[in-house]
């Protein structure tokens, strides 16, 4: 069995990544909930993990433990893009936990995990900013390297179609352009938030499967989509437009940007756990450009590489048969 911390801005896909993970208790364990800022404040995502655990009857066996509330180094996050909403929950309203948070610190959490168990035996799931993985790795790196892998969802490896669009979300132009990004035409949200974060975590040395935006928008949550987990969950309306609400989140940036259903990003961090034949990739290395002053601050760039530490998953075989393992999942962790 491996033991897995979950470190996210948590936001309504890592409801989804955390369910995959909860329907194979004698395989995987979740022993810890770090949070960082992202889609919404610090704050309001220590909240949505409380509230999440809840959902999943988790949240008095599980720690929410509370991180970076903006890059290292920084006392404020960056403007986002509002991508979920304020609570990047979408519209979704989820009861709070009344479990509070522990008062360990997420790197504090982190660090002592992984510093008592034996080697390769914690997978870190990382779906926001680096920030509390680059701060542990920095104030103890042997024993980051301790862990079995760090699994991502952030940058881009190859261009997407897209639009060129304005603060508003409403497009320049119908002229199609080459993306690499969702906040920024060049950077995805995740590690466009922190990029030198990310560097630290991406040159750590520790093996990193890396699920970048060019790959998990192979899987939209489409009108077929909803309506394949609308009669799953038949007869709980309730928690029918609480999923549907955090799968919709990101609809009217996805439109505008891509001209696609809102895309379910995170989940295949996990959904690949499962089902590792559904997704094709290469090991080599990841950089990410770090200058501040240039307008493609917080791209990736991979370059394959024998014996690299990093694996760029590219392509998921059938989305259809990933998008069946995620909504058995929430049937099996939430009914």
């Amino acid at each position: 069995m491996y033991k897995v911390i979950i470190d996210s801005d948590w936001g309504g896909d890592v409801l989804q990544l955390s369910c995959v993970l909860a329907t194979k208790p004698d395989e995987y364990e979740i022993i810890g909930a770090t949070v960082t800022f992202g889609n919404a404040s610090l704050a309001q995502n220590v909240r949505n993990a409380g509230s999440m655990l809840r959902l999943m009857g988790m949240d008095h066996q599980i720690p929410v433990c509370v991180g970076a509330v903006a890059p290292s180094g920084q006392t404020s996050p960056p403007k986002g893009d509002n991508a979920h909403g304020n609570t990047g929950l979408g519209e979704a309203i989820l009861e709070y936990s009344a479990v509070p948070p522990s008062k360990i610190s997420a790197v504090d959490f982190i660090l002592e995990q992984v510093g008592n168990e034996p080697s390769n035996s914690i997978i870190l799931i990382a779906t926001g900013p680096q920030s509390n993985i680059a701060q542990a790795i920095q104030r103890d790196p042997d024993i980051m390297r301790k862990l079995k892998e760090i699994r991502i969802m952030g940058g881009c490896i190859r261009p997407l179609c897209g639009y060129r669009v304005d603060e508003q979300l409403n497009r320049i132009s119908e002229e199609p352009i080459q993306r690499y990004g969702n906040i920024t035409e060049f950077a995805e949200f995740n590690f466009q938030q922190a990029p030198e974060d990310a560097a630290t975590v991406l040159n750590s040395g520790i093996p990193i499967a890396l699920f970048p935006m060019d790959c998990t928008h192979q899987m939209c949550f489409t009108d077929q989509r909803q309506a394949m987990l609308e009669k799953a969950l038949s007869g709980n309306p309730k928690l029918i437009k609480q999923l549907v609400d955090m799968c919709s989140g990101p609809r009217k940036m996805d439109k505008q940007k891509f001209e696609i259903s809102p895309t379910l990003h995170d989940a295949h961090t996990t959904i690949s756990m499962l089902r590792p034949d559904l997704y094709t990739g290469n090991w080599g290395k990841v950089d990410i450009i770090t200058d501040p002053d240039s307008p493609q601050y917080g791209k990736t760039e991979f370059r394959p590489e024998k014996g690299g530490s990093h694996l760029g998953t590219q392509d998921i075989t059938d989305s259809d048969a990933a998008y069946k393992t995620l909504v058995d999942s929430l049937l099996s962790a939430l009914l």
